[in-house]
């Protein structure tokens, strides 16, 4: 099972990580102060010098003019980055380092179905469409805290073996 041309060089994983942190840190902020850090299309445009857009307009994706793209951004970030860090070369990457790879993966993709199934039994309503945006980022969160902590006790066991 080669899959190592299928990863990201190692210099994205540092990209990666400052990617995931600038992410992490926007999202906090925007969840504490939401009205401060709120970005619309028209702010976006009055800085470019372009005229504002009626507030009725619509793009792809269905934003208005009015709408809020720090979530957008964030997302993104948190997407990007959380790949970035994910999916590059380690340092020293074999079949071991494969196999944990891919027992990490499906450990996030199951601990984040049994999430969704608990979450459709408690969650209803619009509060729902907030865990579903949730459960986008939470299986790539998942999988580089499973992954990374599997490398370590495995790292620390080999050594503990010398």
């Amino acid at each position: 099972m080669k899959t190592t041309r299928l990863l990201l060089p190692r210099s994205f994983k540092v990209v990666g990580f400052c990617l995931l942190s600038v992410g992490i840190v926007l999202g906090i902020l925007y969840c504490v102060i939401p009205d401060s850090m709120s970005i619309s299309v028209n702010d976006i445009r009055e800085l470019l010098g372009v005229e504002r857009l009626k507030a009725n307009a619509t793009f792809l994706g269905g934003y208005t003019a009015e709408s809020d793209l720090m979530i957008t951004v964030i997302g993104l970030l948190l997407v990007v980055g959380g790949v970035f860090v994910g999916f590059s070369r380690n340092k020293d990457d074999d079949e071991f380092i494969e196999q944990i790879r891919y027992e990490s993966l499906l450990t996030s993709i199951y601990i984040n179905s049994i999430a969704l199934v608990v979450c459709l039994f408690l969650v209803w309503g619009l509060p729902f469409v907030t865990v579903m945006f949730c459960s986008l980022f939470s299986v790539l969160c998942i999988f580089i805290v499973c992954f990374y902590i599997r490398v370590l006790i495995n790292k620390k066991t080999m050594q503990n073996e010398e």
